[in-house]
């Protein structure tokens, strides 16, 4: 969920011109429509170029929120968003681009405490943009003290960095006088880093080399950062599909290894992240097959055992260049390919606005999501067990053909608890899943809440049918606990 419009529209929000109000229902508009289709997770942009899409001491609110940077919005959009999508049995990943500095459709003038103002030594302008020197040890400990304030007040459930460390490779065109003739020549620009690299780069004689160091530092002083801060919160990156043109055998295309020195295989075998999603924006029967080899491909760079769940284009339905059924497709193929490799399947959608349900059958969720899925456990951050919860009926009522059960639920041990795991089995044979989030700031945890079921066939014979279990922070599920 990205305020950065894909050349038809931004998915959240629409414009920075309209009111507060008008945000927060576009907001809950969308976490509305993830809930329906049974997603588990959102990822929200929160840091688009030196910029916050919450409330920060430290960096200026996004001129994304209110055309201006700098301009308070009136509420804090990421508080907000934690809040709705936990109400929704939704994890919420706040989205960081470390390095971009200003986006090159930004007009006006950047906040007095913006970077390219309190730091204009850290900045230097690239073709259409302007980036942080990745090159600079205290500018990078200064993006990763802006995402550790994140992790630090805000209830999240995870960090997600992109595809853009080092920028893609940009090209100008120029004209040159030669032999009295004038001539235009094409050429690639280079990254304005040679200050950088004579201050900062001693003991390395391969620039390239420095500056995948110096990504690959950021990478790994984040992910340490993240878990002395909250070891739960789960951190994870979706780099371009393609580690190096080449690999495997068969597969070109851009070298995000030596354009952008990302050396996204390392940090997935050193297990520097939680998950990795390779971006896999091609279609099944594509070029070259990328989006099978290159996925069973990443499977195979695993050592460490942390979650794959690529990244898919599905920005292109809307767009009329595919259709919903590639989609589907695409998720099967996933799906068979993390079965075989006996790994927790998965995947994130690229972006939420593209849902369109024009676009999109009615039926499409059934089909694709049957049911709410629980986001897969991280066991490596924390793999001891909850008990099982003390679950106390308070009292029913039936009324027009709802019962209504009022329970209160207990953690029977310290294990901290982030969701409580309610499922039933209704009246037409089928189970419902409901996540319930706990508030984090009572330990042991106590929730009390109220299930409203709609079948007037059940009443007594429904109370039999309910099931509750705790699921700790890193997504371990106690054992159930059935309600008499």
């Amino acid at each position: 969920m990205s305020p950065i419009s894909d050349g038809r529209h931004a998915d959240w929000p629409s414009s920075p011109w309209i009111s507060a109000d008008s945000q927060k229902k576009e907001l809950t508009a969308l976490l509305d429509r993830a809930k329906a289709l049974h997603l588990n997770a959102i990822v929200m942009h929160v840091r688009t170029a030196g910029d916050a899409l919450y409330a920060s001491p430290t960096v200026p609110w996004s001129a994304f929120l209110t055309g201006t940077s700098g301009r308070d919005p009136g509420y804090d959009p990421l508080a907000y968003a934690v809040a709705q999508a936990h109400a929704r049995g939704l994890q919420l990943h706040a989205w960081f681009n470390p390095f971009r500095a200003m986006l090159p459709n930004f007009r006006g003038r950047a906040a007095a405490n913006h970077v390219t103002r309190t730091h204009p030594e850290w900045i230097r302008r690239y073709g259409s943009q302007l980036w942080i020197d990745p090159g600079i040890p205290a500018a990078r400990q200064a993006i990763i003290d802006a995402i550790v304030d994140v992790v630090s007040r805000y209830d999240i459930d995870g960090v997600h960095l992109d595809d853009y460390f080092y920028p893609y490779l940009e090209s100008e065109t120029i004209t040159r006088r030669v032999h009295r003739r004038r001539v235009r020549i094409h050429r690639d620009i280079e990254f304005p880093d040679a200050k950088t690299f004579a201050r900062y780069g001693a003991g390395w004689d391969d620039r390239a080399a420095w500056r995948r160091a110096n990504v690959d530092d950021l990478i790994h002083t984040l992910y340490q950062s993240v878990k002395a801060a909250k070891p739960w919160v789960a951190v994870g990156i979706s780099p371009f599909g393609i580690w190096r043109s080449g690999v495997p055998g068969g597969i070109t295309g851009l070298d995000a290894y030596s354009e952008i020195y990302a050396d996204s295989r390392r940090w997935l075998r050193e297990g520097w992240l939680d998950y990795i999603a390779p971006q896999l924006y091609w279609s099944l029967d594509g070029a070259q097959s990328r989006f099978t080899v290159l996925d069973a491909w990443w499977h195979t760079q695993n050592p460490q055992s942390r979650h794959i769940w690529p990244g898919i284009a599905t920005m292109n339905v809307p767009t009329g260049r595919w259709t919903a059924d590639e989609i589907g497709a695409q998720i099967t193929a996933l799906r068979a390919e993390s079965a075989a490799e006996h790994a927790q399947p998965g995947h994130i959608h690229f972006r939420i606005g593209s849902f369109d349900e024009m676009m999109f059958p009615t039926n499409w969720p059934d089909l694709v999501y049957p049911t709410p899925a629980f986001v897969p456990a991280f066991p490596w951050l924390d793999a001891r067990v909850p008990t099982a919860p003390t679950v106390v009926d308070l009292d029913s009522a039936f009324a027009l053909g709802c019962v209504t059960r009022h329970l209160a639920v207990t953690a029977s041990d310290t294990i901290p608890v982030a969701w409580w795991v309610v499922q039933r089995l209704t009246g037409d044979g089928m189970w419902r899943t409901t996540f319930l989030h706990v508030q984090p700031t009572v330990s042991p945890t106590i929730a009390r809440d109220t299930l409203d079921i709609f079948d007037p066939a059940l009443e007594r014979r429904q109370r039999q049918r309910i099931w509750i279990s705790a699921m700790s922070r890193t997504g371990i599920q106690s054992p159930q606990v059935r309600v008499r």
